[in-house]
């Protein structure tokens, strides 16, 4: 029993103490503070001194989960500014929306009053050329109609032979001819050519013709 007894008592003797975790003896005993600045035109500077300050302070960065536990709080950091970053589009995306909807709700007043505007026409000017144009165009198909039915025809000025007077015509100008006795005198003629009225005779005679004319004349012009 004696002999036992030594080995049990030699045993205790050599069989080594348990070690106990440093950083967590420290970290258990004492809380440490940590004091750093940040700068916005080096955002990286803060994490480095907070390195520099596990690495002096504690034992944290020598154990194995060191990394592993690092890599998830960036990961936690970066998506949490992911969903920030989708939160502000969304919140855009629906402010943009609304607005494009007020400004068309207030564009829909101006369309509907655009429609009810009165549509102003535009006064036509009078072109005696065109009209004098137009004129001498439709012609023949009025000389075919009266052909046709036996009415009076053209003569070859573009114009009439009636019973005391004939007419021509040209885009520029129209002669009228009277014939009178022979031997009569200028005096004996009363020729009043107006802007619109034109009156033509003998003296002590009723006109030969008298009457409005289908447009105004130059007068100056008239001989």
């Amino acid at each position: 029993m004696a002999i036992i007894s030594d080995y049990q008592d030699d045993e205790k003797e050599t069989k080594p103490k348990p070690k106990s975790n440093p950083s967590s003896s420290s970290s258990s005993s004492k809380t440490l503070s940590f004091n750093a600045t940040f700068d916005p035109r080096n955002p990286i500077g803060i994490v480095e001194r907070l390195f520099d300050f596990l690495v002096n302070e504690t034992d944290f960065m020598a154990e194995d989960t060191a990394e592993r536990e690092i890599v998830a709080v960036v990961k936690a950091a970066k998506d949490k500014v992911k969903k920030k970053m989708a939160e502000e589009r969304e919140r855009e995306a629906a402010l943009k929306g609304t607005e494009n909807k007020r400004l068309k709700e207030e564009k829909k007043p101006e369309v509907k009053a655009e429609e009810k505007k009165p549509v102003i026409k535009e006064e036509k000017k009078f072109d005696l050329n065109k009209e004098v144009k137009a004129r001498v165009k439709e012609e023949p198909i009025e000389v075919e109609k009266e052909e046709e039915s036996g009415a009076i025809v053209p003569n070859k000025g573009n114009g009439l032979d009636l019973e005391k007077y004939s007419w021509t015509q040209t885009l520029q100008e129209v002669n009228v001819l009277v014939p009178v006795p022979s031997g009569t005198k200028s005096r004996f003629v009363v020729c009043d050519i107006k802007k619109k009225h034109l009156k033509v005779g003998l003296k002590g005679q009723p006109p030969i013709i008298e009457g409005e004319l289908y447009k105004p004349i130059k007068v100056d012009d008239c001989y």
